[in-house]
């Protein structure tokens, strides 16, 4: 049985042939949710030393092919063509790719500058999820470590801690979390702005009787109280 024999026959019985049937890969790729991912970490500057981790090609390859059920778009902060002279519409232009984002993925892995940190508040004031990748004993997450000659182990800066919804040793481990949030919203509580809120009240309820120093301002009880809603 001939091509063209097949293709009279579907046409007569179906309304189509079986060619016009047959599923086109672009067409495909299209049926697929996309998901936005924000790289958040460190670009290149040349005023800094050079040693430091980047978001590489190698990096996205590998978030692609492990989130292949999704069409993935990536907002890098470190591939542009706008004025970098203009500090204003710089960080626009950075907020605005945050925003944007489905999710907001950090390199944590070295130490990083005051731009993640202003993305990662950013992403919870608009309750974006925010993966962070920051294995073991790397900069921010140690085994033992000390905080103003203070002994602690199994240390996460605060921050880190406080502003990341999941943290990650690897970029395999963020991406089966991205997707099994993407099937499963449930699964995971999103930080937003309450969240910040509920980390002072936490901190009030715990630890204020505890510090000395906030102890004093307060005794004042003047402008600084009311502000501190204490």
């Amino acid at each position: 049985m001939n091509k063209l024999y097949v293709t009279l026959i579907s046409v007569l019985f179906f309304g189509t042939s079986v060619c016009a049937m047959a599923p086109n890969p672009v067409e495909s790729n299209a049926m697929k949710p996309k998901i936005a991912i924000y790289l958040a970490g460190t670009i290149k500057k040349g005023h800094e030393k050079s040693n430091e981790s980047f978001w590489d090609a190698e990096n996205i390859d590998l978030l692609r092919t492990f989130l292949k059920n999704y069409e993935v778009v990536f907002l890098n902060p470190a591939l542009r063509t706008d004025d970098l002279s203009d500090p204003l519409s710089t960080f626009g232009r950075d907020m605005l790719q945050v925003f944007s984002s489905t999710f907001v993925f950090v390199d944590a892995r070295d130490r990083r500058g005051l731009g993640v940190g202003a993305e990662m508040m950013w992403a919870k004031l608009n309750t974006i999820p925010v993966v962070t990748w920051a294995p073991k004993n790397s900069f921010y997450r140690k085994e033992q470590t000390t905080i103003l000659d203070v002994p602690v182990k199994n240390f996460v800066h605060p921050f880190i801690a406080a502003l990341s919804d999941h943290i990650v040793d690897d970029l395999v481990e963020g991406a089966l979390w991205i997707e099994h949030f993407m099937t499963h919203p449930s699964s995971a509580k999103i930080k937003n702005v309450e969240s910040i809120n509920d980390a002072i009240q936490y901190y009030k309820a715990t630890q204020l009787q505890n510090d000395a120093p906030m102890m004093h301002l307060l005794a004042e009880k003047d402008e600084l109280t009311k502000r501190m809603n204490v």
